[in-house]
């Protein structure tokens, strides 16, 4: 492309951008488009219609869009862009078939394509084709290693994925022999043992790695994270600790050394080591960046509450916040109304978040944090006109939605539905949101108890949003009720692992500590479901009794449609009220010697955690602080 072209190629991409092109429409898009061919050689016209296409498919016109972008990929078939565009389209739509179809066009015209070939191997394995997805990676059996290193990581972690151990393990071992200088292999592999729950054998290749690469900084962050885990004793672990540290300084970028001591920092204050963590934060200070200091005078912070420094804890985060920059400022706030609401200053963490709400519009987490205060707080009330005002700014955000939901149980099951219908047309995608519906199908006093519709919501809730822990511990209970087979539960637990979730309050309540792997806050959430089904079976088997009655079945059968409608955009007024039920309900049939229990105590899969939220001012101070902050972890 000559400099001219290139400058009216550069011009048309920009306007076509502007606000100026999306208010006037797609017809004034058109005659720039039109224009702009005039004005460039042939050979270049193919990413006119590639930027067309994109526009038609943010205005919803997909026929139009797909044409466009066939266009693209016949003007040139050679350019990658064109064809990953195009399936990424088709997927989104869920023409799966058409996808596989186009990448598989795609990868005929650009052989080898690192990106095409990663796109098709994970469409593959998300449609089941774990043979064809082989098959394509064997296509690479003669291409050069390190034309094709990234692609045959894929293929290992898509063994993991399918629960072949054994196979990816042979991969990673001809990946560390063959490629040895790429950090993500060393890297990837250690993850890989640690998922399999073999925390020496991480380690080892963890340590193999950094002889490779020592200046490779993922692997020292990964080697002190498992210290943790394969060191069980606490003098050994610190010592181990520090003289990895020291070694780490001298060879890591200077960029990360200030990383380093706070993780160093950390580790010293989990092990009652209060002084020496102080220094290691000292020591992240001189090392840090002016602009990132921030970070760690709030991790300082965290490590002080930890021990019931109070004031220590908050002259830190005084200080996070005179030197913050304006964009992180509303993250030390809300930092700082958690310490307000810990020592019992409701009012104070109030004012703190209605500043930040202010100043900070565009940062969704302050508005979250606003309602669950209220929620912490046992003001329900306010709860709800915390979470209506959050959607008013942020109405694509589905946590948002999530506790929307769960705050209308107070409602009524039918209030629920019909908020849980209307985030569907606006987050269809999330998985918080799909996770609540399942809640209240999973609710033995809801009117729409259903296992099957659970079943169903919870296999949206992994697909969409696989970090979300929630939705793998209430698919747990899903099966436990139903006594599924060994085998589904292995799969699911499988599932979770690949995924690792980071975030729920349910995951967070079963991670007790951050040490705990993926298969480890599994175990611990088995255990808790086991002892609280075991406490209200009879409960569960009076709700599924009552299920069975077919006046019942048609309400759940109803309220699943109305959620697929939802969906798919297929009701036409989202402000409509969910159907009722034609008949009312009949009551639950439990045991006179039942101790009290109400429907607010099953709103998500712990009795326990729940009344504990409802609880909080008769709670003491480290399952307060544990409710407050959840598994929140500073990270640098």
């Amino acid at each position: 492309m000559s400099p001219r072209s290139r400058a009216v190629y550069k011009d048309f991409s920009h306007t076509l951008r502007s606000k100026e092109t999306q208010v006037r429409g797609a017809r004034y898009a058109q005659q720039l488009a039109e224009r702009c061919l005039h004005d460039l050689p042939e050979a270049v016209h193919w990413r006119v219609h590639l930027e067309m296409a994109d526009l038609a498919k943010r205005e919803k016109s997909f026929g139009r869009a797909r044409q466009l972008y066939r266009m693209a990929t016949q003007l040139q078939p050679t350019a990658p862009q064109a064809w990953l565009e195009f399936a990424k389209m088709e997927e989104e739509r869920g023409h799966f078939s058409r996808c596989e179809k186009i990448l598989t066009l795609g990868l005929r015209h650009c052989p080898y394509h690192e990106a095409l070939m990663l796109k098709g191997i994970k469409h593959l394995e998300r449609m089941g084709e774990l043979r064809a997805a082989r098959s394509l990676l064997s296509q690479l059996q003669y291409v050069p290693v390190n034309q094709s290193w990234r692609t045959v990581l894929e293929g290992a972690l898509l063994e993991a994925r399918a629960g072949e151990t054994a196979m990816a393990r042979r991969v990673f071992k001809f990946l560390l022999h063959a490629a040895p200088w790429y950090g993500p292999v060393w890297f990837e592999a250690c993850r890989f043992e640690q998922r399999c729950g073999h925390p020496q054998e991480a380690l080892r290749v963890a340590e193999e790695g950094l002889k490779q690469l020592p200046r490779y900084g993922p692997l020292w962050f990964s080697v002190m994270r498992l210290l943790e885990c394969a060191l069980p004793n606490r003098h050994e672990l610190v010592h181990a600790t520090r003289a990895h540290v020291e070694r780490g300084v001298r060879h890591i970028s200077k960029d990360l050394v200030w990383k380093l001591w706070f993780e160093a920092a950390q580790v010293e204050e989990r092990n009652g080591n209060l002084a020496r963590s102080r220094s290691a934060y000292v020591k992240s200070v001189g090392a840090c960046a002016p602009n990132l200091r921030w970070k760690v005078w709030l991790g300082g912070a965290r490590s002080e509450l930890s021990y019931s420094r109070f004031d220590v804890s908050q002259a830190l985060l005084e200080r996070a916040l005179a030197e913050s920059p304006p964009k992180t400022r509303a993250i030390v706030m809300l930092e700082q109304s958690r310490l307000y609401e810990l020592r019992g200053d409701i009012e104070a963490a109030r004012g703190l978040l209605r500043s930040a709400r202010k100043s900070a519009r565009s940062e969704w987490k302050v508005f979250l944090e606003s309602v669950l205060l209220e929620m912490r707080s046992e003001a329900t009330s306010r709860a709800l006109r915390e979470a209506r005002r959050a959607l008013e700014v942020h109405r694509g955000t589905g946590r948002l939605w999530a506790v929307l939901i769960q705050l209308e149980q107070a409602s009524g099951v039918h209030h629920q539905l019909r908020v849980f219908q209307q985030a569907l047309l606006e987050v269809p995608k999330s998985g918080e949101v799909w996770c609540e519906g399942a809640r209240i199908c999973l609710n033995p006093f809801s009117d729409c108890f259903n296992l099957e519709a659970a079943h169903n919501f919870l296999d949206f809730a992994i697909e969409f949003t696989p970090q979300y822990g929630d939705s793998f511990i209430e698919y747990l209970r899903l099966m436990m009720l139903v006594g599924a087979p060994d085998a589904d539960v292995e799969r699911l637990w499988q599932l979770c692992i690949n995924a690792e979730p980071n975030y729920g309050t349910l995951w967070f309540h079963s991670k007790r500590t951050v040490l705990l792997t993926t298969r480890q806050v599994l175990e611990s959430a088995t255990e808790l479901l086991r002892r609280e089904l075991s406490e209200w079976r009879s409960v569960y088997d009076a709700a599924i009794a009552r299920a069975a009655r077919p006046d019942f079945r048609s309400t759940a059968l109803a309220a699943v449609t109305a959620a697929m409608l939802a969906r798919t955009g297929g009701s036409a007024d989202s402000d409509a009220p969910a159907a009722p039920a034609p008949l009312p309900p009949p009551p639950l049939n439990l045991p006179a010697s039942l101790p009290p229990v109400e429907a607010a105590d099953f709103v998500t899969g712990s009795v326990a955690l729940n009344r504990m939220h409802r609880q909080l001012g008769r709670l003491g101070l480290e399952e307060r602080r544990a409710l407050i902050y959840g598994g929140d972890m500073i990270v640098p």
